[in-house]
């Protein structure tokens, strides 16, 4: 039986029961809206998780604590991060670029009519922290000393605008205690009072509100005079708060990771949190697709049921179709085919309704709340619709193979003495 005989019989019989027939595809089509709609719930989930996440970082960044591998809280056992170690840092394959960050101690900037906490953090020119994130003003530059980029609130609190802040002379006071909202936070050594000129302003929405971004070296000075050493001597015994590496491509990652921890140190990277969620988000993913499934698997039932009916229905009409010569393998195959149209056009209108279903919800939450602005709630990707009229068809086949095996076997003689 050619193909194109094939499918306008399966249509012509699947069009004699017009209300069976709709009634078996409305199954079809709710089982597989619910796992569109199930799945795709997920995978906005997903991605609005991994947005937040590609937000604070870049993915290619690996970040050196100075803790032993595998420590953390209380248990973390504590390693200096020196120059040695950083010279051997560089040598790890496929790291494409080494920053070292310290950590000044706690201060208070006191321009602006209102003195605010700070927390300064010396780092190198370029470092991926001070990126991309300029309201006004540049970054860090070579042989910088004496300047700061400050955050958008501080920035404020200087002039008031963001750029007019940049170009102002603020004094840091380093040391001592600090006064965090309500609590006080005693600090170590006497406060001693550093001037800056702020040369940028960042966005804090992204970051800490109290991060001020200062030169290494200055950094290290202001820790060094804090406790009474040389900056030389305070590399040596207090060494770096960390290092961030960078590597060439993000699937280097775990190596490199692998290569700090051989090293004696503890490394952490926002790549592995994204690994991490994929794995969980697969795993949550496939309970939903379960939860859609039953309902497929409802429909099944109900395609098979129909089958069965159609087979008895049509008894002595196959054993005419087999008098006049028709092949096994082609009562099977039309009544293989006739599922086979039922779970498209049910895949089909459930891929629609469950699109259109998610697009309505998601607009109503908006609605319900105006004031956040989200990415997609649903994420309906081509794999995923494809994906799902590749299920119903799937579906209808297997529930379909019973029935069409039935016809294929029955016998010619008896099929047209059948009443």
């Amino acid at each position: 039986m050619r193909t194109s005989d094939l499918l306008a019989l399966a249509l012509g019989n699947v069009g004699r029961a017009r209300v069976r027939s709709t009634l078996t595809i409305l199954g079809v089509a709710i089982g597989t809206a619910l796992v569109v709609l199930l799945i795709a719930l997920a995978s906005g989930a997903e991605e609005n998780v991994k947005r937040s996440i590609f937000s604070i970082g870049d993915l290619r960044l690996v970040t050196v604590q100075p803790f032993q591998p595998g420590s953390t809280g209380l248990t973390a056992v504590a390693r200096t991060i020196t120059d040695d170690n950083v010279a051997k840092f560089r040598l790890i394959p496929h790291v494409d670029g080494v920053y070292r960050q310290f950590d000044a101690p706690l201060g208070t900037l006191l321009e602006g009519g209102e003195d605010a906490p700070i927390r300064p953090q010396g780092i190198e020119p370029n470092a991926p922290v001070d990126r991309g994130d300029l309201l006004a003003g540049r970054h860090l530059a070579p042989n910088d000393r004496a300047v700061a980029v400050v955050p958008g609130n501080l920035a404020r609190l200087i002039a008031p605008t963001v750029d007019g802040a940049v170009g102002r002379r603020v004094t840091l006071r380093l040391g001592g205690a600090v006064k965090l909202g309500q609590t006080r936070i005693s600090g170590s050594g006497t406060p001693r009072d550093y001037v800056m000129t702020i040369v940028g302003v960042f966005d804090e929405r992204n970051t800490s509100q109290t991060s001020v971004r200062i030169a290494l070296d200055d950094a290290i000075v202001a820790a060094a005079e804090n406790r009474g050493l040389a900056p030389e001597d305070m590399r040596r015994m207090t060494g770096y708060s960390g290092v961030s590496l960078e590597t060439e491509d993000s699937k280097y990652v775990g190596d490199v990771v692998s290569s700090v921890q051989e090293l004696g140190y503890s490394a952490f990277s926002l790549k592995q949190v994204i690994d991490q969620i994929d794995q969980g988000f697969g795993v949550f993913r496939g309970i939903l697709a379960g939860i859609g499934g039953v309902a497929l698997l409802v429909a099944a039932i109900g395609i098979a049921n129909t089958m069965v009916m159609a087979v008895l229905e049509r008894t002595r009409e196959i054993g005419i179709m087999k008098a006049v010569g028709a092949a096994p393998q082609d009562i099977r195959l039309l009544f293989l085919a006739e599922a086979g149209v039922v779970g498209l056009f049910g895949g089909a209108i459930g891929l629609a309704l469950g699109v259109g279903g998610g697009k309505v919800i998601e607009e109503i939450i908006r609605q319900l709340n105006p004031r956040t602005n989200p990415s997609n709630i649903f994420v309906v990707d081509p794999a995923l619709a494809l994906g799902s009229l590749g299920l119903a068809l799937l579906v209808s086949l297997v529930a379909g193979f019973l029935p069409s095996r039935r016809a294929m076997r029955m016998s010619a003689l008896a099929a047209l003495r059948y009443e």
